[in-house]
């Protein structure tokens, strides 16, 4: 077997760190401890954790939600985990909207938000960890780490000190920063991919990011080409993408999402009976207005599994996204109203 078959982990990465905290979260009572006593000192039984967890109505995703029970009621903490990844706009706001709205609806008797990052990156951008109620450190996680290690032996203790390592390796990355690290194994299902929609007759045109080698493993995203989708001169600047493992396509109309409440009832009055949605996001292209997306499901993928394992679940996603493009070209009158609607109502505010 050749040595390009491996990837050897040369740095952790922010999806890394995720994975890590959920899984202390879920199996580690000592490390939930630790952790809600940082943000709370009322006592409780119980414990449970959720990654990406979506808001209603939300793009948006809240990377890490643990729920505890106690004598007094439901506490939650939402988790945000930074590395070396930008702010992006709204989004500590978005946190405290979630935490509002969760306490409002009776779901919980208290809520706190939490940014879990390097310390470096709390002092380079603190008015982003100024909007969360607490911060926790990378450094203070693998402290913690170090500790469990010395009073425990044998396997777990070799487990706990692997923690800690990453740990360490992802504050060393936020400090000196790297280069992303191309997956052979990515540029193969992304070869593969693209193949697909050649033998399958699926018209969908690959974009720049489908085409090139050496893309960073953390890719999960077809971004097709921007010919794709017409250029009608009333519509926004517009994308198409397949997202496999968030599991759907979409078309993102870029800005107007600004107006989502106004124009949903009329838009999604046009979408009956297709089964699509309308979705409103933040795009950081476009100096943090909201996008406002027509989102298709599609089967969940996973790019570093099996191609050919999951051939049928990636055909039926490539063919859902085709057919979210011939919508969009087949509804060029509904389209020009959307505008408009939007137009008229951006230039009374």
């Amino acid at each position: 077997m050749s040595d390009d078959t491996f990837l050897i982990l040369t740095h952790a990465t922010e999806r890394d760190v995720d994975l890590l905290l959920i899984e202390e979260l879920q199996c580690s009572m000592d490390f939930v401890r630790w952790l809600v006593g940082r943000v709370s000192s009322d006592p409780f039984e119980r414990s449970s954790v959720a990654h990406s967890k979506r808001r209603i109505h939300n793009r948006r995703e809240i990377d890490i939600t643990l729920t505890i029970d106690g004598p007094a009621g439901q506490t939650v903490c939402l988790i945000e985990n930074k590395l070396d990844t930008q702010e992006q706009p709204q989004q500590a706001e978005s946190y405290r909207e979630e935490a509002v709205a969760l306490v409002a609806e009776g779901k919980a008797k208290a809520v706190h938000t939490i940014l879990v990052c390097p310390r470096q990156y709390a002092a380079a951008a603190p008015v982003f960890a100024g909007k969360f109620d607490h911060v926790i450190a990378y450094e203070d996680v693998a402290g913690f780490f170090a500790i469990r290690a010395s009073q425990i032996s044998g396997e777990l203790r070799a487990r706990i000190l692997h923690r800690q390592s990453l740990m360490d390796q992802a504050t060393t990355k936020a400090r000196r920063g790297y280069e992303a690290v191309g997956l052979v194994d990515i540029d193969r299902f992304l070869e593969k991919y693209v193949g697909l929609l050649g033998t399958e007759g699926i018209s969908l045109e690959p974009g720049p990011s489908m085409l090139k080698s050496g893309r960073p493993g953390e890719s999960r995203t077809m971004i097709f080409a921007p010919s794709t989708l017409p250029k009608w001169s009333f519509l926004p600047q517009t994308r198409l993408v397949h997202q496999l493992r968030e599991a759907n396509a979409n078309i993102n109309f870029y800005g107007w999402g600004d107006h989502f409440s106004e124009v949903a009832g009329e838009f999604a009055a046009d979408l009956r009976g297709t089964g699509y949605r309308l979705v409103p996001t933040v795009n950081k292209r476009v100096g943090g207005h909201s996008g406002l997306m027509v989102v298709a499901n599609t089967p969940t993928v996973d790019s570093l599994a099996s191609f050919e394992s999951q051939r049928e679940a990636i055909k039926e996603g490539a063919m859902a996204t085709e057919q979210l493009k011939d919508w969009f070209w087949s509804n060029e009158l509904i389209l020009r109203r959307w505008s408009q609607l939007i137009t008229a109502i951006a230039a009374k505010h």
